[in-house]
């Protein structure tokens, strides 16, 4: 971990690249114009708390199965990935980040430019965001143009929720609110192999009705009998939204769990 260190950009490069053991990085309070990782051996990189920091290059970094954005919106303000074949979580993204590249696809504050690499390796994506169904399904739609509505066009499938898409985890889930509750269904009634979803809902205390009333009411509202994959749980809990990520814990597979 390297914590508000006065180093070059130049140097710290090197040191990675030069590092025939290293595993995972943690860059904190530190700040950079331009940041260009390769790595042979590097697992895991994750930013957090940095300033003035405008622009991460992962150029080639065979091993990287995580980046970890944790709070994007205090940079780095571009994140470009040209090589990283092997990447399998990618986190927080939101629209503090100005352009992602990923390959040759583009993303302006999280709006889709370009959709022509996928990400066939990606198996955790976390996006911070309202419940705007545009934003999260541009990350699925492996390089198609959409103008995605609630209801699922079937003839005109994405591949994701057809065929990938097994565990959806919502944070700051604000159950009174239709958009949340239409941007949940969207995913209990179209993704066909889903296994589970878990709901981290907000709960006033000081309503009138009792927690376990309450959860009884969000199943409901989310039509939970009419899942898209009948095999798919769903899960509610009363929970908030934290930032803790274990970044250096390779052992576990979702470092967001």
């Amino acid at each position: 971990m390297l914590f508000d260190v006065r180093i070059s950009e130049d140097t710290l490069q090197s040191v990675i690249s030069s590092c025939a053991v290293l595993q995972s990085v943690s860059l904190h309070n530190m700040s950079f114009s331009r940041l260009c990782i390769s790595s042979p051996t590097l697992r895991s990189i994750s930013v957090e708390g940095v300033f003035t920091f405008r622009e991460l290059v992962i150029v080639d970094a065979p091993c990287l199965e995580r980046l970890l954005p944790i709070y994007p919106n205090g940079g780095p303000a571009t994140i470009r990935v040209i090589r990283a074949p092997r990447l399998e979580v990618l986190g927080f993204l939101s629209q503090g980040i100005s352009r992602l590249h990923l390959g040759t696809t583009v993303f302006q504050r999280m709006i889709a430019v370009t959709m022509t690499t996928k990400m066939r390796t990606l198996k955790i994506l976390v996006l911070e965001c309202a419940p705007n169904l545009d934003f999260v399904v541009d990350f699925l739609n492996e390089g198609k143009d959409m103008n995605i509505a609630p209801k699922y066009d079937l003839l005109d499938p994405i591949e994701c929720l057809e065929l990938h898409l097994k565990e959806v985890v919502l944070k700051n889930y604000c159950g009174g609110h239709r958009l949340y509750m239409d941007f949940a269904k969207f995913f209990l009634l179209n993704a066909k192999v889903l296994r589970k979803m878990e709901i981290g809902a907000r709960y006033s205390y000081k309503s009138n009705c009792n927690i376990d009333n309450w959860m009884c009411y969000l199943r409901r509202q989310l039509q939970v009998e009419n899942r898209a994959s009948k095999d798919a749980s769903v899960e509610v809990k009363v929970n908030k939204f934290t930032r803790h990520v274990r970044t250096h814990d390779l052992s576990v597979d979702d470092p967001f769990d």
